[in-house]
């Protein structure tokens, strides 16, 4: 039997590149979850590029809402009759008339650099070069070898919480570098950016003891203006360099150490700072690669699996998943990853480094915290929405006329609807608001945590679910206006459509989530009232190809897409009218044939291996539905495909800087071997082939339960689980239920009973620790 504390598999792992690295893009990480920093650079000049979670530049417009109520009947009428093009118009209209471009987006405020300090030694060779990664800690570090034959390097440590880095550089040999603290210039451009560099006035500094770099901008609009600094301390007085900075002397073998604190003008939120050793070593996984105890680098793992070696491939999820993890550890505060984590190097970034929340930040950034042994990062989440209630109102308001809640598709400074193009008419996605409450129900399902279900995130659930079913109601029991996240029907000129399942999957979650909820509040009447409202929600339907259609009847499919919004009825507690039937048939149809159009052309756009999160998505559907092999196709090129030697991750195959994939691929990589509901459990649900023995220590699930050891081998499983007190009001009392991947018998057991050759039983009486070991 193993226990909760007995052989931890993760203590003191790293991983190494042998890579420089040009960009920023192109370093690696080291994050508090509240300051971020890239380490970049080779021998002769090295950069940590700083940033910090609540500094987002103030350059883009906070304006309500369109109003686009006034017109909305029109829209209706013109998509009841199929003529999109006829309501795109209508709406342009209205948006001219009113002030707004059509034609021009409104981004959110971006996440923005702070400063940059680069380490500068002339005469220095870059043969053996090493960038080392702590996978249980924040720390990185590089090292080379010098013109004396010794080695030289910097080391850069976070504290979990703390606003400061410590930076130690070393030198095997005496010899002199430059260290100076300046302004990050950068502003090479990411997808869909917008160059922000002439929002933000920089000053520097210099002493013998610090050296400090102000960031001060006015905002777009009055009362928005932000600061920032970042500075730099010693230890002893330095010497100034001529070119700026200080020339600072290395003896052999004695480090120097500086420390750099970086902070905004900001309200300070504490984060637990015990949270990230256990955080980052709780959940390991092993497939049995031998890639986590080889002396290999990252460059040669990943080589050896783009080759097609089986071992490298395991090895590639295994390093992934744990990377992954550590990514997104470190960049969650007080708020949530944005699109980029908390790192940012440009003043250009991709999609403006927001919280893009049509699916990014839900199956990107905090896909896998609920799962993987982090549920309390979820409350991240709750601290970004909570405070834009006034907001939501008013985009209901605005762009609807209808009572209630209406969550925005992005967000950073504020909560308005304002980001929406002809192409690109966010502001009529609804699935939001239901989206959240699915994730708030499975937190207090996961931590049996009540109590963040407080009037304010009552008030909340109450206006996002009366604001669902008044879209209901205005569109005639349908749907409509709707909108599929970011695809449009084949042969259509515009995505506008009627009963879209993404939001039909979406309210429906809601509202179940919801009737949970007030079964919680003590609001039972509440509760019946919304679940008879998610009854009568249009149905699912299965298109003419066969696929689960995408949207309500006269919309024709458009498969070949990045997203695969259709199966957001799978990527939680799975619809029950999804699991069965000629409806689960068509949701397989599409996981495959969206899968076989990647692999078409599997690379980078112009090619279709675009959007990591979509692989998400479409491997969490997969393994809800028990397709092992589609999700491990999804979770390999999640793995293989979307992260670096840095063990940092991208939006498409190889390129755009994103932390989508770091969070997704150790979600989907849980949900493919634990499966939990609050009444029962299930090993190995979507058990793969490839992986035949395997290792995962820490997930966590519904119920308020822990998988703190799973093993499997040929035909064999055993788990150690603790239930968690916390959780006992939500769990049977005749115990949970234990699923198993294959008839198997009872070899062993604490706390365990079987009922069948598929089934166990958690005794009523068990210890807070059960145990089992079952073989065919």
């Amino acid at each position: 039997m193993v226990s909760a504390t007995e052989d931890r598999a993760g203590a003191g792992r790293t991983a190494y590149s042998m890579a420089t690295a040009a960009r920023w893009s192109e370093g690696v990480l080291v994050g508090s979850g509240i300051v971020g920093a890239v380490l970049f650079g080779a021998p002769e000049r090295h950069s940590l590029v700083l940033s910090h979670e609540r500094f987002f530049l103030p350059a883009n417009s906070r304006r309500a809402a369109p109003e686009l109520a006034p017109v909305l009947d029109e829209v209706r009428e013109a998509l009841a009759r199929r003529d999109e093009r006829a309501a795109a118009d209508v709406i342009a209209h209205r948006l001219q008339e009113t002030g707004w471009d059509p034609d021009r987006l409104i981004w959110t405020d971006p996440l923005a650099p702070i400063a940059q300090l680069d380490w500068i030694v002339e005469g220095v060779r870059s043969a053996q070069y090493e960038r080392r990664i702590a996978l249980d800690g924040a720390d990185v570090s590089v090292s080379w070898s010098t013109p004396q034959g010794g080695r030289a390097g910097i080391t850069v440590t976070a504290q979990r919480g703390g606003n400061a880095l410590v930076i130690e550089v070393l030198s095997e040999h005496d010899g002199v570098g430059r260290l100076l603290l300046g302004p990050v210039i950068e502003t090479e451009p990411g997808v869909g950016a917008v160059d922000y560099s002439q929002f933000a006035r920089t000053t520097a500094t210099s002493g013998s003891r610090e050296q400090v770099v102000a960031v001060a901008t006015a905002g777009r609009e009055p009362g928005t203006g932000r600061e920032a600094r970042a500075r730099l301390t010693a230890t002893s007085a330095q010497t100034p360099s001529s070119g700026g900075g200080w020339r600072v002397r290395l003896r052999g073998g004695v480090p120097q150490r500086f420390r750099v604190e970086v902070t905004t003008g900001g309200r300070h939120v504490d984060v637990d700072p015990g949270i990230e050793a256990a955080a980052l070593s709780r959940s390991v996984l092993d497939l049995g690669s031998g890639a986590a105890r080889a002396e290999r680098s990252t460059e040669e793992i990943w080589a050896q699996a783009r080759s097609g070696d089986g071992a490298a491939e395991r090895g590639v999820v295994e390093l992934a998943y744990s990377a992954g993890r550590r990514n997104i550890v470190c960049s969650t505060g007080a708020l949530p990853p944005t699109l980029q984590g908390v790192w940012q190097g440009t003043w250009a970034p991709a999609w403006s480094a927001d919280y893009t929340m049509n699916g990014n930040l839900q199956l990107g950034g905090l896909a896998d915290v609920l799962w993987t042994g982090n549920p309390q990062l979820m409350t991240s989440l709750f601290r970004l929405v909570l405070p834009f209630a006034d907001h939501y109102r008013s985009n209901a308001r605005r762009i609807f006329g209808l009572p209630g809640m209406l969550l925005p598709a992005r967000l950073s400074t504020h909560g308005h609807a304002n980001h929406l193009l002809r192409g690109f008419p966010h502001v009529f996605w609804i699935g939001n608001g239901p989206w959240f409450l699915r994730l708030l129900a499975d937190y207090i399902q996961v931590t049996g945590d009540r109590t963040v279900l407080d009037e304010r995130m009552w008030e909340l659930t109450l206006g996002v679910l009366e604001f669902s079913l008044a879209v209901l109601e205005a569109g005639g029991e349908h749907l409509n206006p709707s909108y599929s996240p970011e695809n449009t029907p084949a042969g259509r000129e515009n995505p506008l459509v009627t009963d879209a399942t993404a939001d039909i999957a979406a309210v429906r979650d809601g509202l179940a989530a919801g009737a949970w909820l007030a079964q919680i509040r003590g609001d039972r009447e509440r509760g019946r009232t919304w679940q008879e409202a998610r009854n009568a929600l249009p149905g699912y339907r299965i298109a003419a190809d066969g696929t689960l259609a995408e949207w309500g009847e006269g919309w024709q499919e458009h498969l070949e897409h990045r997203h695969a919004s259709q199966l957001h009825g799978l990527w939680y507690e799975p619809d029950p009218p999804l699991t069965s039937g000629p409806l689960r048939e068509a949701a397989l149809a599409t996981i495959r044939g969206k899968l076989a159009w990647r692999a078409g052309d599997p690379t980078a756009p112009p090619g279709r291996m675009e959007m990591a999160f979509g692989l998400t998505s479409l491997g969490l559907a997969a393994a809800h539905l028990g397709d092992a092999e589609s999700a491990h196709r999804c979770a390999l090129w999640l793995a293989r495909d979307h992260f670096t030697p840095a063990l940092t991750s991208t939006h498409d195959a190889g390129s755009v800087f994103n932390v989508d994939a770091s969070g997704g691929l150790p979600a989907l990589v849980a949900a493919m071997l634990f499966d939990s509901r609050r009444d029962r459990i299930g090993v190995l649900p979507a058990h793969p082939a490839a992986w035949r023995t395997g290792r995962i220590t820490g997930l966590t699930g519904r119920g308020a339960v822990i998988l703190d050891d799973l093993r499997w081998a040929r035909g064999s499983v055993s788990a150690a689980i603790t239930l968690r007190p916390d959780g006992a009001w939500m769990r049977p009392e005749e115990g949970m239920r234990i699923d198993l991947p294959w008839p198997a018998g009872l070899v062993d057991a604490v706390g365990v009973e079987q009922v069948d050759d598929r089934t166990l039983r958690v005794l009523p009486d068990a210890p807070r620790q059960v145990f089992f070991d079952v073989r065919r």
